[in-house]
């Protein structure tokens, strides 16, 4: 059986491919404590162990699963990375430049000190920075080098070698230093933080927010009382004295009334109100008892994601857009949740939005809609990809990676990850304006992000073949120590600058060094120890951008160091 399995692997290597990637991801799910490995970084070590048989894969499957994760990368970030580029989001775009550079130059100089091949010299900083993109990236300037291919699988080998024995201090060196180190070296309590952030954002102002933060929506029904506050007067009277709540509905002896602000309410009228869960607690008191009467809440609603994409609203905070929308009849809508690359940001009112952020609404459908075409567009929930538009764009991007140019005598190109990206991020951001063309939803996204990197790492693991742990023998030792210093100078050197230079605001700050390390695991800790969705504010432009700088840096390693 053990032979037959042998043969199997050998003659058809896409069975490698795919073991890899299943024993690498069961691997990946295992916690110690709070801690695991993850997909990538298992599939990698799987597919390092079942490489030591001696398998011939494919080199180009490396490049076409790459190919996906980068386009999936670029596409969604589009939106935020453009959105990004203007005076608001200077300071967060600043700090992950400066992170990006100290990285680089943290790598170059460990480089310099244990005289790394430029496969090592990748790896280290794909693993310490827990970036993969990078390991992409240089992987094809390698084969662009005039080296013979024994060199160039070597390269290779050395750089999945170096990935491995440094990604597991990358990923829990960035956690305890934004999760514990980083609050202590400012003298910064984080739940106090958290809410000094907060009132500065407008939480002591909750009336002037579209929505009351961390509530949802009800429906109830009461009976208008005689004595009771609404009693002989007007909707819009009575809404007025009370903000979290609209009135959709009134029965009277048996008649349906929808909708009319300037309709006199009477005793014995049964009214749908539509309300923040805050709000329904004192409605007995000052309207009448709660009665169950399905007619009157049967009013229409509707709940959509809006795609911000208006001019009008993007760069303005939830406060500023409220003024705007209000008129003299009442809006009858109310946030869920307002989420930017898929991260929920804070519902206060001096939250600023951001071209790309999707805006949950639920409410009146007519006001709904409106809304909607103000705002932006409704995302439909279809399931289906634009195929044709994004192999396009990977071809195209492709072809642009290939184009090269000159610095002097320096030979300058962005090669096929470079490439792709850029073209990602061009469609992505022509997409969220113009949703016909290039569909991707997130779900899909998503696999090609997630299968592709995990893919991506399977295959390095299997290229780097038998000869990977000899390499590991020979620089395990000063990987591990170069590893340690790549991981935690960067994050050092920009919590500084942010705090000191660019005046951030702690919680921004740390939210925006886990963006600029592109390492989600790490502001999700933050995020779990203030109580406070905050630090996603600064999280995402961080992120954004240094998808973009931190998969330049893998040709430029590669030529700096083999050049």
């Amino acid at each position: 059986m053990l032979e037959f399995i042998l043969h199997a692997l050998r003659t058809d290597p896409e069975i490698a491919v795919f073991l890899a990637i299943a024993l690498g991801v069961f691997v990946g799910r295992i916690h110690l404590g709070s801690f695991h490995l993850g997909s990538v970084a298992g599939a990698l070590l799987m597919g390092l162990l079942i490489g030591q048989i001696g398998l011939e894969v494919p080199a180009g499957l490396k490049s076409v699963f790459f190919v996906m994760f980068i386009y999936a990368v670029g596409f969604k970030s589009g939106p935020e990375f453009f959105g990004s580029l203007n005076r608001g989001t200077l300071k967060l775009v600043l700090l992950s430049v400066v992170l990006c550079a100290t990285a680089l130059g943290a790598i170059l100089l460990m480089n310099y000190i244990f005289k790394f091949d430029a496969g090592f010299t990748a790896g280290l900083g794909a693993g310490a920075l827990t970036d993969t993109a990078i390991m992409g990236t240089a992987s094809s300037a390698i084969n662009q080098l005039s080296i013979d291919d024994a060199a160039r699988a070597q390269l290779n080998s050395h750089m999945a070698i170096a990935y491995a024995i440094t990604y597991l201090f990358g990923t829990i060196g960035l956690i305890v230093f934004v999760g514990s180190i980083a609050p202590k070296l400012l003298g910064v309590d984080l739940k106090a933080s958290a809410r000094e952030l907060e009132l500065e954002l407008g939480i002591a102002k909750e009336e002037d927010a579209i929505t009351v933060p961390y509530t949802r929506v009800v429906v109830r029904a009461h009976q208008v009382a005689a004595n009771s506050q609404a009693n002989g007067r007007r909707i819009a009277d009575v809404e007025r004295e009370h903000a979290s709540l609209t009135f959709e509905r009134v029965v009277r002896a048996g008649q349906v009334i929808d909708r009319d602000e300037n309709f006199l309410l009477m005793a014995g009228d049964i009214v749908g109100v539509y309300a923040l869960r805050d709000a329904v607690g004192t409605l007995s008191q000052w309207l009448g008892p709660e009665i169950d009467h399905p007619e009157s809440l049967s009013f229409p609603t509707r709940e959509v994601d809006i795609v911000l994409t208006s001019p009008e609203f993007a760069g303005k905070t939830i406060h500023a857009a409220r003024g705007r929308l209000v008129n003299t009849e009442r809006l009858g809508c109310f946030i869920n949740t307002i989420t930017r690359q898929g991260y929920e940001l804070p519902l206060l009112p001096n939250t600023v939005l951001r071209r790309g952020d999707v805006i949950t609404l639920t409410g009146r459908t007519a006001s709904v809609e409106a809304l909607a075409k103000r705002l932006g567009r409704i995302r439909e929930h279809n399931y289906k990809s634009d195929i044709a538009m994004h192999t396009l764009g990977m071809v195209l991007g492709s072809l642009l990676g290939l184009l090269s140019t000159h610095i002097g005598m320096i030979p300058v190109e962005l090669g096929i990850g470079g490439g792709v990206l850029v073209a990602a991020l061009v469609i992505g951001w022509y997409n969220s304006r113009h949703p016909e063309v290039g569909a991707l939803p997130p779900a899909a996204q998503w696999a090609f992000s997630e299968f592709g990197l995990t893919a991506f790492g399977a295959v390095v693991g299997l290229l780097a073949g038998p000869a990977a742990f000899a390499a590991m023998k020979e620089q395990g030792l000063a990987l591990l120590l170069s590893g340690a210093v790549v991981t935690i100078i960067p994050p050092l050197v920009a919590l500084y600058f942010g705090r000191y230079v660019l005046r951030l605001h702690p919680m921004i700050l740390f939210g925006g060094l886990a963006g600029a390390q592109t390492e989600a695991a790490s502001m999700n800790k933050i995020i779990e120890q203030s109580g406070s969705n905050t630090p996603v504010i600064g999280f995402t432009v961080c992120y954004a951008i240094s998808n973009v700088l931190l998969a330049v840096c893998g040709p430029i390693i590669v030529f700096v160091v083999a050049g």
